[in-house]
């Protein structure tokens, strides 16, 4: 109320250059998208501090409840989950954070199981089968919290897998193949993601996934997977496939999320990623001559490069605000 007050002075003072509908509109935009945040973020923190308080309430009473008291207690939060779930509407809010609850007992319910009847399993199956019991709910929900947590769950399996068979399998599994692995899956998992988010086979105009944090999730991952190759393959001189391949990713990846869809997130690591390699191509450049000109010089051409870039993903920050404000004219 006060804000309106202010821009109505401002308005009758002159000091506003746009329309005083326009200016209006955008202190109430502002509010309601502050205002669906905060209840967004709430309803998330509480479903999570909901989850947390029953695993760390059987953690605390694990020596006072007997085993059957420990299940039917468990399994009962589950039931009550998915009966609330069977009310509610598929595409609210509600339901999507219904669905995270359940999917996180499910993986307390795993954990419960394995303490209990003391099953051996490593710490990597747990997750798998975690990760596996909850992919139908998963595609069901559509919900980018659960995407999100699955991406997760499948990349700790993974890890965990080749922590644990690094000694049987090493002469298989070392740290570059790790690296082919994760940059493998999340390149897939991201393609995944973004081929169910087409608009062609959105429901109704409605698209998938509210958000894109899980395929930013999987992106970044994979980002992050083949940047390590290349510096792997500029470094320690163990052939370029690393290279080449960092530079057919970032190709695609920047005719991806450049033309296909804008993501300023994916091109700001992409960036970050350009700026490592170029700085670990000019060190191996240099390699035999370090001093401190070469230093100062791959210092200068870093705070170039990270300007440059900047710059660049501000003026397509700016290019996406007036398409934005272009299609909301278009639409009023």
């Amino acid at each position: 109320m006060e804000s309106r007050r202010q821009v109505l002075n401002w308005h009758q003072q002159g000091k506003l250059k746009g329309e005083l509908d326009s200016s209006l509109h955008t202190i109430r935009h502002s509010g309601e998208v502050w205002y669906r945040f905060i209840s967004q973020f709430l309803l998330f923190t509480g479903a999570l501090g909901a989850a947390a308080g029953v695993i760390f309430f059987f953690a605390f009473n694990w020596e006072a409840m007997g085993r059957l008291l420990k299940f039917a207690l468990l399994e009962s939060a589950m039931v009550l989950a998915v009966l609330l779930y069977s009310r509610l509407n598929s595409r609210r809010r509600s339901s999507s954070v219904t669905v995270l609850g359940m999917a996180l007992l499910t993986g307390a319910l795993l954990a419960l199981t394995g303490q209990t009847y003391q099953t051996g399993a490593d710490p990597w199956e747990l997750f798998a089968v975690w990760a596996a019991m909850i992919t139908p709910w998963v595609i069901m929900a559509q919900s980018s919290s659960l995407w999100l947590l699955w991406v997760s769950l499948v990349n700790l399996s993974l890890l965990l897998y080749l922590s644990t068979f690094r000694g049987l399998l090493g002469f298989l599994f070392r740290e570059e193949e790790w690296l082919w692995l994760f940059s493998s899956l999340n390149t897939l998992i991201m393609l995944g993601l973004e081929w169910i988010s087409r608009p062609t086979i959105a429901d109704k105009g409605v698209p998938y996934l509210a958000n894109r944090i899980a395929a930013q999730l999987a992106t970044l991952l994979a980002g992050c997977s083949v940047t390590w190759l290349a510096i792997w393959s500029i470094l320690d001189d163990v052939g370029s496939l690393g290279l080449f391949v960092w530079i057919v990713w970032m190709a695609g990846c920047f005719y991806l999320y450049r033309y296909l869809m804008k993501d300023l997130v994916i091109l700001s690591g992409w960036v970050l990623s350009g700026i490592i390699i170029a700085s670990c191509l000019l060190g191996k450049l240099f390699e035999g001559a370090l001093d401190e000109g070469i230093f100062l010089l791959i210092s200068f051409v870093i705070i170039g490069l990270s300007t440059a870039g900047g710059l660049w993903l501000k003026r397509l920050a700016t290019e996406s605000e007036a398409g934005g404000e272009a299609a909301q004219e278009t639409s009023s």
